[in-house]
């Protein structure tokens, strides 16, 4: 069998630059709530239209255009079914990214990543200048879309939290408390396969608001820069928080964990790691991300090493899940 030929490069940049286009097509046709309609039994381009509210031409063409990108499969003329690709779009399965694409197509994070050049220049952030108001107070003041992030959040959470839980044993701990855990999924997960154990969910107001209720789940309302991190556990969790911040920020979130954390406390942080020598890593987007949107960056295991025990934070070990490490860190 022949080897598929490479596109000349300058297919492969034009594709590149389309790359954008892709992102929204997709997150369009998760809004339209496109594949749950296909999955329910309705194939045709017309019915379609008619249960989402689109114009039917146009969303033929949108579906098209997903079907060349692998979300659906154009079965017959103007008739579309599923791929396994396309079954992450649904709203009510395992592994469903649609919240995430949505919030990520969003005018929150889509605005300022059309000033990436800028913030190149610059070297900071400029979504709160873009925004008008620091990323968080925008989602706090934009409700859908503060809500779809979240859910978002918690899209990716549910995928990591299956790895996290084949890969990390919790059942030795009694008081987990989940820093910043948006809506408890990697709480919830790790509190089902430790069934002695007893969790603490501490985020914002409008985040932990929409948190689904567990008798082992206490939730608790803060900022972990304003108020205390809730006191007295054995193993604390940190998912994705410390990406968000600089390190004078990180610094500050972690001495007040430790402030609140029981001696010889555990934390675990869960973060993708850049590598340690040069070489090509999906981490370097979310780097870029983490720069355009907040300010803050992915690090190596060595600068997370260092970070944390600027904390009071000494690292035991560090083992690989997928994009994802999970860092594991004794309170000194």
């Amino acid at each position: 069998m022949s080897a598929i030929a490479e596109p000349p490069p300058h297919v492969h940049v034009l594709q590149l630059m389309m790359g954008m286009w892709h992102a929204q097509i997709v997150a369009a046709a998760a809004r339209f709530g496109i594949a749950d309609l296909v999955a329910s039994g309705v194939h045709d381009v017309d019915s379609l239209a008619q249960e989402c509210g689109a114009d039917p031409d146009a969303l033929h063409r949108l579906l098209r255009a997903c079907a060349a990108l692998g979300i659906f499969f154009e079965s017959e003329p103007r008739r579309f079914a599923l791929t396994p690709a396309g079954a992450c779009l649904r709203s009510d399965v395992a592994g469903s990214l649609r919240d995430l694409l949505i919030a990520e197509t969003a005018p929150g994070h889509w605005l300022p990543w059309g000033q990436l050049f800028e913030t190149i220049q610059q070297g900071r952030s400029l979504a709160g200048d873009i925004l008008g108001m620091p990323v968080w107070e925008y989602y706090a003041k934009n409700h859908d879309e503060g809500l779809s992030f979240a859910r978002g959040m918690g899209n990716l959470s549910a995928i990591v939290s299956q790895d996290v839980t084949r890969a990390y044993d919790a059942s030795g701990f009694a008081r987990i408390v989940d820093v910043g855990g948006s809506q408890g999924v990697l709480l919830s997960s790790l509190l089902a396969a430790a069934p002695n154990a007893r969790g603490v969910l501490f985020d914002l107001p409008e985040v932990v608001a929409n948190a689904k209720s567990d008798p082992r789940m206490e939730i608790v309302a803060g900022s972990f820069f304003d108020d205390p991190v809730p006191a007295g556990g054995d193993l604390y969790l940190l998912k994705q928080i410390l990406h968000d911040w600089p390190d004078d920020r990180c610094t500050e979130i972690l001495k007040n964990i430790h402030q609140a954390a029981k001696p010889g406390a555990t934390l675990l942080v869960v973060e993708m790691l850049l590598p340690d020598t040069p070489q090509p890593s999906p981490v370097t987007f979310m780097d870029l991300n983490m720069l355009v949107m907040l300010g803050g960056r992915e690090r190596t295991a060595a600068e997370m090493t260092a970070l944390l025990a600027g904390g009071g934070f000494r690292v035991t070990r560090i083992t690989p899940v997928g994009l994802f490490s999970l860092i594991e860190a004794t309170a000194e």
